[in-house]
């Protein structure tokens, strides 16, 4: 029979962790292919950490923003089509929650849940049910080079080329283009030239990894902004066109893979673009000064989301929600 704490008061509860690594560290674990990296420190100071052992973690995001702040707000772009999102790539995470204590989810390795995996749960919270500590991500080696090919912005080619041995790492749909990364060691790089022009691309461009990283961060532009709007809208990725006829929009880049579409037209119609992305099927969130809002939010979703914060925040002394019906 599973005894009671009362049953052994004499027995005081365990000391609250420590963070795995200091502010602004990182622990480099080479030989397991994981990093475990301090919430305050910036993507492009990790990766630049990281090269002194030929590996890399490959996100998209700002590289100036810390990774703490890229894990809440789920920063996540283009390179998920080869990769994986951060709820792929994060094997551990360490956050306080709103009584100010540590709790430590997850671990080094892949398997290391049992119930509930409160890891993936701090992907996207924006803070509300936890301020990140650490986290402690897979990551891969370091790709020797880019290939990126410019194809008509057609759905059909990325069809094409999904099945194929030319199966992109990245794929983004921007005014008038189609643009499909890849990246690899110098015999992969080598193949995709030589077997991309079957496809018909109407450009074919080698760049290394460092300047692959740095157009896509400025086409890709999802950390939300202290001032003005970025809104994000989620549609079937086929009815990417159609929305963007239909919310007439401009200053767009969209993930041609998994319908994700970034805009940052702050002369946007709300009522309007909620109409454009109900017609699609779709979702869609704004960001107004630094705070986010989701349309729509059931009723219930609401009230999952008030028992959760009351929960780990039960004083309220976090981030507000951030999503209002």
């Amino acid at each position: 029979m599973m005894e009671s704490p009362s049953e052994h008061p004499e027995q005081p509860n365990r000391a609250n962790r420590e963070p795995l690594v200091a502010a602004g560290e990182i622990d480099c674990q080479v030989a397991d292919l994981t990093a475990t990296i301090s919430a305050t420190m910036p993507l492009k100071l990790a990766q630049w950490r990281l090269r002194e052992f030929d590996q890399w973690i490959p996100i998209d995001g700002d590289g100036d923003a810390p990774i703490g702040q890229l894990v809440a707000h789920n920063s996540t772009g283009p390179l998920r089509l080869g990769y994986g999102a951060w709820r792929d790539l994060l094997l551990g995470c360490q956050f306080t929650n709103g009584q100010g204590e540590l709790i430590t989810a997850g671990g080094r390795t892949v398997k290391n849940v049992a119930g509930y995996d409160l890891t993936k749960f701090m992907v996207g919270q924006h803070g509300a049910f936890g301020q990140i500590v650490t986290v402690t991500c897979r990551t891969w080696r370091r790709p020797a080079g880019a290939v990126v090919a410019e194809f008509a912005p057609d759905d059909e080619i990325l069809h094409r080329l999904m099945p194929s041995a030319c199966r992109p790492q990245w794929a983004m749909r921007i005014e008038g283009a189609l643009l499909c990364g890849y990246l690899g060691d110098e015999p992969t790089i080598e193949f995709y030239l030589r077997e991309l022009p079957r496809y018909a691309p109407k450009i074919i461009q080698r760049r290394s990894e460092q300047d692959d990283i740095a157009d896509r961060a400025e086409r890709w532009r999802s950390m939300p902004p202290e001032t003005g709007v970025l809104t994000r809208m989620t549609v079937p990725p086929s009815r990417i066109d159609e929305l963007v006829r239909l919310a007439d929009l401009r200053q767009w880049s969209a993930d041609a893979a998994f319908g994700i579409v970034l805009c940052r037209d702050e002369q946007l119609e709300e009522a309007a673009l909620r109409r454009a992305v109900d017609a699609v099927g779709g979702g869609l969130m704004f960001c107004r000064d630094g705070r986010w809002s989701h349309y729509p939010v059931s009723p219930a979703e609401r009230q999952i989301l008030l028992r959760l914060k009351q929960a780990y925040d039960p004083e309220n002394r976090l981030v507000p929600l951030p999503l209002e019906v």
